[in-house]
């Protein structure tokens, strides 16, 4: 499974951190009504194409984006003169 996700990760070019391992786990159900109806699909190829619909990449919280921005103001390259 965490290599399924790791494949996921990289296909979204996100970071495995912000993909759900849940939703990965309960989309495959529907990977497999794919191959129920004859399709023989790619199971990273169909999980990415879907992966807005399936909730794949995890939201970013309110509190987070704050975070992230005070991080980058504190860590952003100052240039030295």
């Amino acid at each position: 499974m965490n290599q399924l996700v790791s494949e996921v990760a990289s296909a979204l070019n996100q970071p495995k951190e912000k993909i759900s391992v849940e939703m990965v786990f309960r989309s495959l159900y529907y990977v497999a009504k794919a191959v129920a109806r004859g399709e023989n699909p790619d199971v990273v190829t169909y999980l990415v194409e879907r992966a807005k619909l399936f909730g794949l990449v995890k939201a970013t919280r309110k509190r987070h984006r704050a975070t992230e921005q005070i991080s980058q103001l504190i860590w952003q390259s100052v240039p030295l003169s």
